[in-house]
């Protein structure tokens, strides 16, 4: 694992001793420690969410989901990606998608919810699916179920289970949250436009933004560092740090995702845009190849 700092400015408030490190704006030149360090904050904030909310639900409505544990690991969520991105050797995107795979499973499986019994097995399975998705080498099954703690068998069932339910989308896309919200109520497979029945594809074209829907990540990025760079911003103490960007970033380009508290999860960020989108349809219609 790399440092904590590295080359990043940072100092300390000394009125509560905790140290102050500022993030570079590409969450690629981010320290992996720092990464795990945010996303565990944001699990476990949104896993309090949640927790809270289901206090509120009579037991014989909960679902149970091949996520869940029988009872709660004695490893934290923080320790438990750090061990995960130690042995298996998880690159940036990988961490950062794997905070991006909630919004998509939980919008094509409802009855999914993160919480103390299903974040282990859900990190596990979000982890192994996006490096095979998203890295040019990775290891077996096996090796990550080892690392994981559970058996390799298990870890099979999670990951074809996850792939059924959002349609082998696992490359970060602007639409995919919102196709597979459409085929969740429509229930069934979305392929083309006619598809779609009433709702119209082109909408959310995105040609005329630069890394056309491939930028989701980063947006992910910069929305928990507003969220939970602060030190007392989450219950996860692992590290008494507070995270900050550079000031000199676009405040337009920061409108990530916001946190839902009724579903504690990240919901996807361009639903207000699509109107304002529409007006590009020609162009979507033009283009040479997909997204």
């Amino acid at each position: 694992m790399e440092s904590t700092v590295g080359d990043l400015s940072e100092n300390m408030h000394e009125d509560q001793g905790i140290q102050k490190v500022i993030l570079p704006t590409d969450f690629n030149k981010c320290s992996r420690t720092d990464l795990v360090v945010l996303i565990s904050r944001m699990l476990v904030s949104l896993i309090a969410i949640n927790e809270n909310s289901v206090s509120k639900i009579p037991e014989n409505q909960i679902t149970l989901t091949r996520y869940h544990s029988k009872i709660p690991p004695n490893i934290s969520i923080f320790n438990y990606f750090i061990r995960l991105t130690k042995f298996s050797s998880l690159e940036h995107c990988v961490l950062m998608t794997s905070l991006y795979y909630i919004d998509l499973l939980q919008t094509a499986y409802p009855d999914f919810t993160l919480n103390s019994l299903t974040a282990h097995r859900f990190l596990l399975t979000a982890t192994t699916i996006a490096t095979k998705g998203l890295c040019d080498s990775f290891s077996t099954n096996a090796h990550y179920a080892k690392v994981g703690g559970v058996r390799c068998h298990e870890l099979n069932i999670l990951e074809n289970d996850f792939l059924k339910r959002v349609n082998y989308r696992i490359i970060p896309r602007d639409h995919n949250i919102m196709l597979c919200s459409i085929e969740q109520k429509q229930k069934k497979f979305v392929i083309d436009k006619n598809a779609l029945g009433s709702f119209d594809l082109d909408s959310y074209s995105y040609t005329d933004r630069p890394k056309s829907g491939y930028n989701v990540l980063d947006k992910y990025y910069r929305r928990i560092v507003q969220l939970v760079g602060s030190f007392n911003a989450s219950p996860d103490k692992s590290k008494k740090i507070d995270y900050v960007l550079p000031s000199n970033i676009d405040k337009d380009n920061e409108s990530g995702p916001q946190i839902n508290e009724q579903r504690g999860s990240l919901p996807n960020h361009y639903s207000q845009k699509r109107n304002s989108e529409a007006k590009d349809a020609n162009t979507y219609h033009k283009r040479s190849k997909p997204d």
